[in-house]
């Protein structure tokens, strides 16, 4: 028998750090999830992930269960954790392909050297500067 889809959810946490807090509660409460089991399986599936936003989607099904679909760490969060140099300010060339391994699961459709730009130009945003 099939589930019947209440809602689908799309949150951004801390990597394993998902705690029970107001937050959360205002967002899965009205939909009967209980938060401490949904922190404690998030938490579960990132532990592997150090200092990352994961966004994460919660699919709510009408019998209050859901199911968890883990995306890629987002593109600010890998910048920063990957930056290098003094202030954290440089993103070497053997990170940046660490970064366009992670993210060209995300965008199937574009070449290599347009996810190098988009991921160059984003690091430039956020003032750190990325070394071809």
């Amino acid at each position: 028998m099939l589930k019947k889809i209440i809602k689908k959810i799309k949150i951004q946490l801390p990597s394993s750090k998902a705690i029970p807090n107001s937050f959360l509660g205002s967002i899965l409460g009205p939909y009967g999830i209980n938060i401490i089991k949904f922190c404690q399986e998030y938490n579960n599936l990132t532990k592997s992930f150090l200092n990352l936003q994961i966004p994460v989607v919660a699919i709510i099904y009408s019998d209050k269960s859901y199911e968890l679909k883990l995306k890629t760490p987002t593109l600010s969060s890998l910048i920063n954790n990957y930056s290098e140099g003094i202030n954290k300010k440089n993103l070497y060339k053997e990170n940046l392909y660490k970064i366009i391994n992670l993210k060209q699961k995300e965008f199937p459709l574009l070449s290599f050297n347009k996810i190098k730009n988009h991921i160059c130009k984003s690091a430039q945003s956020l003032g750190v500067y990325c070394s071809i």
